[in-house]
């Protein structure tokens, strides 16, 4: 006949190996599976504006709200729009790239109350 406690001994270390193994296995795909939300929609918001004394223009920054689902990604400046008159009306509206650069430049100068509004 077998000894069991020999057998206990030889059996032990083995069968403990598989289910630690299993654990961990699973433990390191989950975390290695997930991936960061992806943007699903964005919210442009006015700041306050930058008022400057005349010559100066009056400076309207416009941030971008990135989301991922609920979850808010990313929030940079955008937009300068700037107040030239002093009229309360953005005259010119500078775009700018992920780095702050401008990249495009619109103006309006007529006076009317149709904004230079941001568009792609």
């Amino acid at each position: 006949m077998c000894d069991k406690s020999r057998l206990w001994k030889l059996v032990s270390p083995y069968a403990l190996w598989f289910p630690i193994s299993i654990l961990a296995v699973a433990c390191a795909t989950t975390e290695k599976s997930k991936e960061p939300p992806k943007p699903t929609h964005y919210v442009l918001e006015n700041a306050d504006p930058i008022v400057a004394t005349m010559p100066f223009p009056n400076q309207h920054p416009i941030y971008v709200k990135i989301y991922g689902g609920e979850q808010l990604l990313e929030r940079r400046l955008a937009y300068r729009g700037w107040d030239v008159d002093h009229d309360g009306l953005i005259d010119m509206v500078e775009y700018l790239d992920d780095k702050g650069e401008v990249i495009r430049t619109s103006y309006k100068f007529n006076g009317d109350s149709d904004l230079p509004t941001p568009s792609h």
